[in-house]
């Protein structure tokens, strides 16, 4: 049995490995956001890897899929900068959470 009763010990697993990979996205954040980005970030990248590992049966997260999480990070933020200061924080959320709904959807089927 597990460490855990009922959860499998390969769920904590892969749970703990997105946890690294959400906090390993975090760091491609471009100085100049606001503070609280970084917590934002962390909960939209960990929230779509658990999302894509429940509806698309992904549990093999790699380097690859680290360094695109933490390039839609960077993305998100920088297109966010552009905007004037009070949209920042809104901006930075809405593309963050499309494109990593993209990212759950579309990336790793071949398209």
């Amino acid at each position: 049995m597990s460490a855990y009763g009922n959860v499998p010990d390969e769920d904590v697993k892969i749970v703990r490995r997105a946890t690294g990979v959400a906090a390993q996205a975090v760091q491609s954040l471009p100085s100049g956001g606001s503070s609280g980005w970084v917590v934002v970030a962390y909960e939209s990248v960990l929230e779509a890897i658990l999302r894509d590992w429940v509806e698309n049966g992904t549990d093999d997260l790699d380097d690859g899929d680290a360094e695109d999480l933490g390039q839609i990070v960077r993305a998100s933020a920088e297109v966010a900068l552009l905007q004037e200061p009070s949209l920042q924080d809104a901006t930075f959320r809405t593309v963050l959470k499309g494109w990593l709904g993209d990212w759950v959807a579309n990336w790793g089927t071949g398209e």
